[in-house]
């Protein structure tokens, strides 16, 4: 029988050697996992980005036909305050006595409101 005997030096060299090598094999899966993580991020992002480029162009035109609506809705509202001034206008210069008239009474209708409202406010204040 061939018997070799190690010295306590050899031993320890051979148990520094093998942690060496499961710290090299240890971080080359770490690596191996970072890459791999890394590959499907950008996959991932590749993946994702025409979906959210698409979002990105619905909320635009969303908000294009937000926009144009509220256009049209302003214009038409323009005209019929044009429309409702012109008949106004038209009113007084045919009839400008009852205008005066209504004008009158729709202010002496506004006063006593407000006198009302100013005399409730003042009885709830005691």
């Amino acid at each position: 029988m061939n018997t070799t005997t190690k010295t306590p030096s050899q031993i320890a060299e051979e148990a520094r050697q093998t942690a060496a090598d499961a710290i090299d094999t240890t971080r080359a899966y770490a690596q191996n996992a970072v890459n791999a993580a890394g590959e499907k991020v950008r996959d991932l992002r590749r993946d994702a980005e025409p979906a959210v480029e698409q979002i990105a162009a619905r909320v635009q035109q969303a908000v294009q036909r937000g926009l144009d609506a509220a256009s049209t809705t302003s214009a038409r509202a323009q005209r019929r305050f044009e429309q409702a001034a012109d008949v106004t206008g038209k009113y007084i210069a045919d009839q400008p006595v009852r205008s005066v008239l209504v004008a009158a009474a729709a202010g002496a209708a506004i006063t006593a409101l407000i006198v009302l409202a100013s005399r409730r406010s003042s009885r709830d204040d005691y």
